[in-house]
């Protein structure tokens, strides 16, 4: 089962997970291509604080949307936002390794 993972480091310079409406979260905006995107329809999602650290935050992703990132922006770049369904319990899974340098890693 393929599973995405996002580097979610703290601070307001980097995309945060919001809930928009009960049990459902907004990923904030990330560098991923529609292809891989598709890919994680009905998939685990993780977030990570660190590379190396267990994920805080995991679910499963319900849909997605494409959007130029930031909006307004002439130079803004088309970035994807994943919707998801928060688990109660976050897997706690960890994946050093592979890393792209926008802060993702897809497990295919």
């Amino acid at each position: 089962m393929p599973s995405l993972h996002l580097l979610n480091q703290e601070g307001p310079e980097f995309p945060q997970p919001a809930e928009t409406a009960p049990g459902v979260m907004e990923s904030g905006y990330w560098l991923v291509s529609e292809d891989r995107a598709c890919a994680t329809i009905g998939n685990p999602i993780h977030f990570h604080r660190r590379k190396k650290d267990p994920a805080f935050l995991s679910g499963t992703v319900t849909e997605f949307r494409r959007d130029y990132y930031p909006p307004g922006d002439p130079k803004a770049k088309h970035r994807t936002v994943f919707i998801f369904t928060p688990d109660p319990h976050p897997s706690g899974s960890t994946t050093p390794d592979g890393w792209t340098p926008a802060g993702v890693k897809f497990i295919p």
